[in-house]
């Protein structure tokens, strides 16, 4: 079993703390249906029964608001946010200069605004090991937008920034301990890319006889249990 270690400063230690992501699934994906009846009377998986869908929801770890974030709007529109909490963690969000990533595509139906999450934790993977740090996997539900990095964090431990945007729409808390990153450990390797190989074509049309068969399918066959700890 491989280790990732976080740590930050002593006076951090209990602010924010990072833990894995299968801890904050969402509500709306524990209501989701299991199985549905399509239009021939037949019943089929649901969202539930997705298993790469799931897979996404609970891999890695996660870092977490450490207190409420307020956010509304100025006079103007402009964006306003705001936060109480301990000295420690009173630059946990800022704003970046106009001037640094001015080029970068802002997501659809956000404010302009560059913003932060400040890093209060570093991290720390085997030999050989980076982290994809990334909006958290099929949380569109979530009122803002992290970009996303991957960090050679065998090498790089300390703590880092993280971008993220702020939707126009959203205008009420952020509330402590929402998932702000997802961090995923993936191993680094060199890859050649190989096209047109029609032998993994047919084996693939072969495969997906099999996903749909109840008795076959890809959970019960092809999956691999992840576990992150």
């Amino acid at each position: 079993m491989k280790i990732i270690r976080f740590f930050s400063q002593t006076a951090r230690d209990n602010i924010g703390q990072p833990t894995t992501i299968k801890a904050f699934l969402p509500d709306w994906y524990k209501d989701a249906e299991t199985t549905y009846t399509d239009e021939n009377g037949e019943e089929s998986p649901g969202l539930k029964k997705c298993a790469p869908y799931m897979d996404a929801l609970l891999s890695g770890y996660t870092l977490v608001t450490p207190v409420d974030i307020f956010v509304s709007k100025h006079e103007d529109g402009s964006l306003k946010l705001g936060w109480n909490g301990p000295a420690e963690i009173s630059d946990f969000v800022s704003e970046r200069p106009k001037e640094t990533g001015s080029t970068m595509p802002r997501p659809a139906g956000h404010h302009p605004n560059h913003l932060i999450w400040r890093g209060f934790w570093g991290i720390n993977t085997p030999r050989g090991w980076s982290i994809l740090m990334t909006h958290p996997l099929n949380r569109f539900d979530l009122p803002f937008t992290t970009t996303s990095g991957i960090i050679d964090s065998d090498a790089f431990s300390a703590s880092g920034n993280i971008p993220f945007f702020i939707k126009e729409d959203f205008v009420g808390v952020i509330p402590a301990n929402t998932p702000i990153a997802q961090l995923i450990p993936i191993k680094r390797a060199s890859w050649k890319m190989v096209k047109n190989d029609h032998g993994l074509w047919n084996k693939e049309h072969e495969q997906g006889d099999q996903v749909r068969n109840p008795e076959t399918n890809y959970k019960k066959t092809m999956w691999k249990r992840k576990e992150y700890n």
